[in-house]
């Protein structure tokens, strides 16, 4: 199991840098680096946040009970969804640039669904290869 977990975790790290390196370099091309830095910042640790937590509570639910790991799988999409949410519109109110707003909510979305694609295809292999040795 924490084989898994910390494949896992710095899986998601690598990709977040990846991701980050690539808005980066975006963002330098078109020459507006000062309005990104604090709401790329919030998007990265949101993933972070996210990941760590997702992939420490699997370790601990994967421990307890197998049976459980579907259950999770939908409890943590809808948690991290509503936490997503609560960051979004939380940033709406406190962030009157439209234009970082906008880029805010671009990247957001854009690391988002990157990152659930990816938990859905770790978990899916793990899940066969649990199943296959169960």
């Amino acid at each position: 199991m924490n084989k898994i977990v910390n494949t896992y975790i710095m899986q998601s790290i690598g990709l977040i840098a990846l991701l980050t390196l690539i808005t980066l370099v975006c963002v330098w091309a078109w020459g507006n680096v000062g309005m990104v830095a604090g709401p790329l910042a919030l998007v990265v640790v949101f993933q972070l946040v996210a990941c760590v937590a997702y992939g420490l509570v699997w370790k601990s639910v994967a421990r307890t009970s197998l049976a459980s790991l579907p259950t999770l799988y939908m409890a943590a999409s809808a948690i991290r969804m509503f936490a997503a949410i609560v960051v979004v519109v939380g940033f709406l109110f406190l962030v009157s640039n439209k234009e970082a707003v906008r880029f805010f909510i671009i990247t957001f979305l854009i690391y988002y669904f990157l990152i659930l694609i990816y938990d859905t295809v770790y978990f899916v292999k793990v899940e066969k290869k649990i199943q296959q040795n169960g």
